[in-house]
Order: C-alpha cells, then structure tokens, then sequence
C-alpha cells in the first residue's frame, strides 16, 4: 500500500466526516493530509511527511475553527431584555402558586410567575431571576422601598 493511497484515504474519509458532522474538526486533517501529498509529491520521507500533516492540521484547527463557527452560529437578534435580570419589580396582579401575575419592571409591564411558587400579593415587591420565553421569573423581597420599578 503506498503512501499516496493511505494520505488520499485520509482526506476522503475526513471529508466524508465532515460532510456527515459538520463539527469543523476533520476537514483540517483532511487539509493536513493535502498538506502531506504535496510533501509526497515532492519525495519528502514519510516521518516528515506525517509532521507536516499533524502540524498543518493543528494549525488549521487553532487559527480557522474559531472563526468559521463564529459565522456558522447564524444570526442571533440581540434583544438586550436580561438587563432586568436582578432588577427589583412591583407586582402589579397578585402571583399565586398555579397562575401567572404581572410585574412592572423599569417601567414596563411584563408577565410573572414565581421562583418556587409562592404567592405574592399585588402591591409587593419581587426581583427578577430570570426570563423564561415572554415572561419572568421572580422572587418575593421584603423592602419598604417606594420607588418605582
């Protein structure tokens, strides 16, 4: 089996991988094997020939992957809304344990359900923990804060 044969071999098979995964690891090595038939082409020994696969792949990997997935992510709509995340609410609709409230945050209205299914009063006060979908997660605080929220 000649050497030419096992570098081919190689790229196929990282391409097919590739192909089936699409993670943007094995088409490097298939590069690095590209890599290798050049150095085949031009009579290098096999050792060196195995150096310059592994050393171009690795290169490939660290300078190329990090780019390709940053636009392979797609387009992502940044909606900057988890800035309410920690903020403190004034529950506007009472929350109880198996229904959905309102909560008036930096001064718009947003639907609430409790953290660990509380009740809380209308009138009183929550901090936002988190945001599931279109609507928050909050936790009831003790304040005797008046301000508005």
């Amino acid at each position: 089996m000649s050497i030419t044969f096992i570098w081919t071999l190689v790229l196929v098979i990282s391409v097919i991988v590739e192909a089936i995964t699409i993670d943007l690891v094995s088409i490097w090595f298939g590069i690095g094997a590209i890599a290798a038939l050049i150095g085949e082409f031009f009579g290098l020994n096999p050792f060196i020939q195995m150096v310059l696969f592994t050393i171009v792949s690795i290169i490939c990997i660290i300078v190329s992957r990090p780019l390709a997935k940053k636009y392979l992510r797609g387009n992502t709509v940044k909606t900057n809304l988890d800035r309410v995340i920690g903020k403190h609410c004034l529950v506007t609709e009472t929350i109880t344990a198996d229904n959905k409230g309102e909560v008036k945050v930096m001064g718009t209205l947003w639907s609430a359900t409790s953290l660990d299914n509380e009740y809380i009063k209308a009138g009183e006060y929550a901090e936002v923990i988190s945001i599931e979908g279109a609507h928050l997660i909050v936790k009831k605080i003790n304040t005797g804060d008046d301000r508005l929220c």
